[in-house]
């Protein structure tokens, strides 16, 4: 097996194509491949975020008034998105319907990312959420998951490479795999805010599920950030440490 696959974002891209190579302002996609249909409240965190209207990724609730989710999500090149083109959904499993929507009020991207790693951006909100069992903030982990240990993704994006978006929120159980194990078989520039979730093929992450979450024993490890060689491969998934990004986050949420 070849040691480097080619790394592609995933963006849930507005015309709903997979990014592939160097992204323009119309990029953003990713969704869970061989997922499960979450249930009411198994993910209150979990927002979908729009431009203009229409879905380009997922994201996790940090507060009442802040939403994180991938750098890559709202900004390309030198390009950020202007906060009165985004908005959320929170508290509805269903892109089409349910929960509630906000408008962003502003937008505050990682100032090292430059297209890999420190894949995070911080969204505040114009008016707070009101919480209740369909919509909570999630603690951040201090510490990535033990090697082997079971982590739980979710989102909307793409069922399948090229496939459509899911309108009902998916999750899969992938596994945190090391550092050393991801550099060597995997990926050997890997970078150091970057965790590897492995699954089978025909499972994990894809288009539109950039941004969203990847928990374990209910705190934030990892935020979706890329996949190597496309959508459900039998290889990991590229998602942001939270232990290495936390300190920056909590600054710009204001935890």
């Amino acid at each position: 097996m070849s040691l480097i696959f080619r790394a592609f974002f995933l963006l849930l891209c507005v015309g709903g194509i997979l990014a592939k190579g160097k992204k323009n302002d119309t990029d953003i996609e990713p969704r869970i491949v061989g997922g499960t249909r979450a249930t009411a409240g198994q993910f209150p965190h979990q927002i979908s975020l729009r431009r203009r209207g229409s879905f380009i990724c997922g994201g996790s609730i940090l507060s009442n008034n802040y939403v994180l989710t991938a750098a890559h999500c709202v900004k390309s090149g030198n390009n950020v998105a202007p906060a009165s083109q985004l908005d959320i959904q929170a508290g509805s499993l269903t892109l089409s319907e349910g929960g509630v929507r906000v408008k962003v009020a502003a937008v505050t991207v990682h100032p090292s990312y430059k297209g890999r790693g420190n894949d995070v951006a911080v969204l505040r909100l114009e008016k707070n959420l009101d919480f209740s069992s369909q919509i909570k903030a999630i603690k951040l982990a201090t510490s990535d998951p033990p090697n082997d240990a079971t982590v739980e993704i979710s989102g909307w994006g793409r069922t399948s490479q090229g496939g459509p978006i899911s309108n009902n929120l998916l999750y899969l159980r992938v596994k945190h795999i090391s550092r050393d194990t991801c550099r060597r078989k995997y990926m050997r520039d890997l970078y150091d805010t970057t965790m590897c979730l492995l699954h089978d093929a025909k499972k994990g992450a894809c288009n539109g599920d950039s941004g969203g979450p990847a928990t374990y024993e209910g705190q934030l490890v990892g935020v979706a950030s890329f996949v190597i060689g496309g959508c459900a491969r039998a290889a990991p998934d590229g998602y942001e440490r939270v232990s290495k990004l936390g300190q920056w986050i909590r600054e710009n949420a204001h935890l």
